[in-house]
């Protein structure tokens, strides 16, 4: 608390993209939580790209310090961290150059698997995609995701025998996509296996929560309307619980990550790790993922949100 002593904090949210209502909730949740606390906190919707509006929040209010919770294009992609880069305003999180490489899945898929890391068979979509080439790599189902995105949008599945002998156009067709976006997505393999998530706070993973949905995977609808949607925290020997932190720490330094966020990735029966993606600024409402997990470690909310900004 005493660092924070003085500072004037700024909390940034809402943004401009399909993330923008998730984004409000968190950064609310953050703001009330320093209030509350007697720290000098200002909550900024920065609902349109302007580094001018930016400017003229931080400028009014003498912020020192950001906690940037503006989730999805704009906030994660790195360009608000540029903004603050050049702004020359310290903020909490990873910096621009990593954000942009950890939202783009594809290129993150790329560097894990340079690093030896195991990830989810995949295919870019392109202008020469072909029926042959989905044959050869996907079983029964794959999913489509787009390239750059949060929170599970646009994502879909399809049964691979659906696609075989099929035309470029067809292929397309059957994707709901046409030649100008299709550049924006990508095909993965459909795992049939739990879902785990494991938050990094400070550069250390914290517990583990597994996640499992009556869905065919962890939706939009499983994440933010369901009801039914089970978080718990496994217990695993001490073997597998090293394994999966330190695949998770490679996993978030690889892509040059840092501070907090959030690795999200499958585990089998043989318990496997296979890597998802990694989430650079994760959902910060009470009920989100992240606190969860801290609250299980023994903090609360209002003593995670210090830990992130004093350190």
């Amino acid at each position: 608390m005493n660092k924070l002593s003085g500072k004037n904090i700024g909390v940034l949210c809402g943004g401009w993209s399909d993330e923008r209502p998730v984004s409000l909730d968190s950064g609310k949740s953050a703001y009330e939580s320093l209030l509350s606390n007697n720290l000098n906190a200002f909550l900024f919707d920065f609902q349109y790209d302007d580094i001018g509006l930016l400017s003229k929040f931080i400028k009014s209010n003498n912020i020192d310090l950001v906690l940037n919770l503006i989730h999805g294009s704009g906030g994660e992609d790195g360009l608000v961290q540029s903004y603050l880069d050049r702004l020359s305003i310290k903020y909490v999180g990873s910096n621009s150059k990593s954000s942009k490489l950890s939202f783009n899945k594809v290129h993150t898929k790329e560097i894990w698997l340079r690093n030896k890391l195991k990830t989810p068979n995949y295919l870019k979509l392109s202008d020469n995609i072909s029926s042959k080439k989905i044959e050869e790599i996907f079983d029964e189902k794959f999913i489509l995701k787009p390239c750059e995105s949060g929170s599970s949008v646009g994502i879909k599945i399809f049964n691979s025998a659906n696609f075989y002998s099929s035309s470029y156009t067809d292929i397309l067709k059957k994707l709901s996509l046409n030649s100008a976006n299709v550049h924006n997505y990508f095909i993965e393999e459909f795992i049939a296996s739990p879902e785990y998530t494991a938050p990094i706070i400070n550069n250390k993973v914290f517990p583990v929560i597994k996640i499992e949905t009556k869905r065919e995977f962890y939706n939009y609808e499983a994440k933010y309307l369901d009801n039914d949607t089970i978080f718990s925290f496994p217990e695993f020997s001490k073997d597998i619980h090293e394994n999966i932190n330190s695949t998770c720490m490679r996993a978030f330094n690889s892509i040059g990550c840092f501070n907090w966020g959030r690795v999200d990735f499958f585990m089998d029966k043989d318990l496997s790790i296979n890597l998802i993606e990694i989430n650079s600024i994760p959902g910060m409402t009470d009920h989100s993922l992240v606190p969860k997990s801290a609250k299980k470690n023994g903090f609360s909310y209002d003593q995670l949100l210090l830990l992130l900004l004093e350190y």
